[in-house]
């Protein structure tokens, strides 16, 4: 074995390892460690490889993470400590690293509690099966279509939104199709504009409530005139 992929597969482990587990658990050993036992923090600087790189990397959101202190890290520190009023050097100190810290465990609340809404989207989505269209309805127990989006997600999630499905689409922002999850809002459009809207249930169903005489259901999406929008603020 070449030491070069010796080097690479050592990176590798020690990257998946601290993927698995928290940033502060991380930083609470091997982040200041030193090699004379001193305890006192170890600098990371460009150039640097192991897990404490790849964790810095995903706290500021570089790609690929690859847990290589690459330019396109440093320059994400370098942002990073000016935003902060710390000194700008590039480097990873014992400050910087605490801010860090900080970021990803903020970044990772904010993932359970979307990951937590989307949930509550859903199940109060699922809820409404069966419930009868009808035109200028909200819930609960009949709805039309922009009605029946505006119902599950004040209930699951306290956001308002109107009871129109073209101004539903102006609240929420654009996504792809790649990047819609269960819970975001599909919206249906033709040469006259939005026409209907919906709430994405994953492998190109939704849920929605589609015209009188029938009722809410989920059902297959079935033109590729759609807009995907979030409703969630971007971060």
């Amino acid at each position: 074995m070449s030491r070069l992929h010796a080097r690479r597969q050592f990176v590798a482990v020690g990257l998946s390892l601290a993927l698995a587990v928290p940033l502060s658990a991380v930083a609470a050993t091997s982040a200041v460690a030193s090699d004379s036992g001193s305890g006192r923090f170890v600098l990371l600087r460009h150039g640097d490889d192991g897990p404490r790189v790849g964790l810095a990397q995903r706290a500021l959101s570089v790609k690929p993470v690859n847990a290589h202190f690459n330019r396109k890290t440093r320059h994400a520190v370098r942002k990073f400590q000016d935003a902060r009023g710390m000194a700008v050097t590039g480097v990873i100190n014992e400050r910087t690293m605490n801010g860090l810290q900080n970021k990803w465990a903020n970044i990772q609340n904010y993932r359970e509690n979307l990951n937590a809404k989307y949930h509550r989207i859903m199940k109060v989505a699922r809820a409404q099966r069966g419930d009868p269209y009808r035109y200028g309805a909200a819930g609960p127990g009949a709805f039309d279509c922009s009605g029946y989006t505006m119902f599950v997600y004040g209930r699951a999630t306290n956001i308002s939104l109107q009871h129109l499905a073209s101004a539903q689409y102006r609240y929420g922002h654009r996504i792809s199709h790649k990047q819609a999850r269960p819970g975001d809002l599909v919206f249906f459009y033709d040469g006259g504009g939005i026409y209907h809207t919906s709430i994405y249930a994953g492998h190109g169903r939704i849920w929605h409530s589609p015209h009188t005489g029938s009722h809410v259901k989920r059902d297959r999406i079935w033109t590729s005139h759609v807009y995907y929008a979030r409703m969630f603020k971007k971060r």
